[in-house]
């Protein structure tokens, strides 16, 4: 009997100690609105604040492909009121490139990850009227031609990964990558015709892909849930090629053990709302449950990092040789 009672009390105090919010959070989103980081991130904060009663607060910090907000989030304090979703091959590899020589801080272990948000492949998008409708021919321009392409932020792996594959001239006589604060602008440069194609998560261009704006003529992966079956792979001009967007909530590192799991608790319990399920079918997005916990997210996010470095390493020197 006396051993219930004590087993009682350590619950009622373990649950007492909790952490729960007292004060609104704010959700420092590092690219502009209609981004995956942040449509996930809404629709996810609406569910916990139904579900918890907190209050989230979005504010979108652009900027350096995503550095800009991502600096800021790493010197925030680690108290649990500072939040974003973050793409891990942004963080795992091409934030170090993005401005190089611009004073960034942080690493992958400036922070922790509570979970898995949302997967899904980029997709190659070109002007509806473009004679490269498919992954063959678009390899075969950037051997040939002087084009240009953005690619900004987790994109940019996409883009540097072809390149290294294909070995196409860069610069003056070559392809020119161009950045945008966001994947909208980059979208809505290629149906002016300023640029001749981006490098997007397939749910930031499939609506406009729809309305038939811009056409999609490869993606990085297979498509998810079997939607969009008759675009071409880049594994078609490149084989073996597959590499899908990934995005995870994250947090300033030294985030205390109760904070980081009631994120983990509330937001996986966000992905399986009725509403969210809905967007993420409609969007393209895939969810990783295996992925659902701090320690396999932040092994995810260093073996990316450790699978991309010679990469990077290769892109850095080209830059610092210039």
């Amino acid at each position: 009997m006396k051993k219930f009672i004590c087993y009682s009390i350590l619950l009622f105090c373990s649950a007492a100690l909790a952490w729960e919010p007292s004060k609104q959070i704010e959700g420092l989103i590092a690219w502009t609105p209609g981004s995956v980081n942040d449509v996930t991130f809404r629709a996810l904060a609406i569910e916990v604040e139904k579900n918890t009663g907190a209050k989230f607060v979005v504010v979108n910090r652009s900027g350096a492909s995503g550095v800009v907000g991502t600096e800021e989030l790493s010197k925030r304090p680690a108290d649990g009121y500072s939040v974003t979703v973050v793409s891990v091959p942004g963080i795992a590899a091409m934030d170090r490139i993005s401005v190089p020589g611009s004073g960034r801080t942080y690493t992958t272990d400036s922070f922790v990850y509570p979970l898995h948000i949302a997967s899904s492949p980029f997709a190659i998008v070109a002007n509806p009227k473009d004679t490269v409708t498919n992954a063959k021919d678009f390899a075969k321009v950037l051997k040939t031609e002087k084009v240009t392409v953005a690619a900004s932020g987790g994109a940019r792996i996409i883009y540097e990964s072809i390149k290294e594959k294909l070995k196409f001239t860069q610069g003056v006589a070559g392809v020119v990558r161009v950045d945008h604060k966001g994947p909208n602008d980059a979208l809505m440069d290629v149906v002016s015709g300023n640029i001749r194609f981006a490098i997007v998560p397939v749910s930031v261009a499939n609506p406009l892909y729809r309305d038939g704006k811009v056409n999609i003529i490869a993606l990085s992966g297979p498509p998810p849930l079997h939607q969009l079956s008759d675009i071409s792979l880049i594994s078609d001009a490149i084989p073996g090629f597959d590499i899908s967007g990934m995005w995870a909530l994250m947090l300033p590192a030294g985030t205390p053990d109760d904070v980081v799991q009631w994120y983990t608790r509330e937001f996986s319990r966000a992905l399986q709302s009725d509403s969210v399920k809905a967007l993420y079918h409609d969007n393209l997005l895939l969810v990783r449950t295996d992925l659902h916990s701090p320690t396999t997210m932040k092994n995810y996010v260093k073996s990316s990092e450790r699978q991309w470095k010679s990469l990077v390493d290769n892109v850095l020197d080209g830059i610092n040789n210039k």
